[in-house]
């Protein structure tokens, strides 16, 4: 037994080696980097979730319109478009005849409702109509909401 406390007594002190001291900057960067992408993750995760939750909302709804007869799909979807375009601008949400259908133009980059088939959403909604496309406007409105960024 006393050879070996001998031998232990003759082993020289634990030394740290200058591989771990360098070491220690790259775990603090590695930390930090860890830590910036989970506030990354928690500041624009949401707001990306939110971004296309209009657009979601708004293709659903009008696929929810298909089942109706013309004249109440027609109503419906413009209520539709009432709700999506107040989303988009508040201020647009509120507009009436060919006001509105031009704030529809600029919130869809599109002439589609000042001087196309879209005018069926204005004050024409509120006229005898014969000759409205119902499958027509469903399609564009579908095209036109697929393109909102939110």
């Amino acid at each position: 037994m006393a050879d070996a406390a001998l031998l232990l007594d003759g082993l020289r002190p634990l030394h740290v080696t200058s591989e771990i001291e360098h070491a220690t900057p790259v775990v603090i960067m590695a930390f930090l980097g860890c830590t910036a992408a989970l506030v990354c993750a928690f500041t624009l995760g949401p707001w990306l979730i939110r971004r296309r939750a209009l657009r979601r909302f708004a293709l659903e709804e009008l696929a929810a319109t298909r089942a109706l007869p013309a004249d109440a799909r027609l109503v419906s979807q413009a209520a539709l478009l009432r709700r999506v375009v107040a989303r988009l601008d508040a201020r647009a949400g509120q507009e009436r005849g060919d006001d509105w259908l031009l704030s529809l133009d600029r919130a869809f980059s599109t002439q589609f409702f000042s001087q196309q088939a879209g005018q069926a959403f204005g004050d024409a909604l509120y006229r005898p109509r014969a000759d409205v496309d119902v499958d027509a406007l469903d399609e564009a409105l579908r095209r036109h909401f697929a393109r909102i960024k939110r």
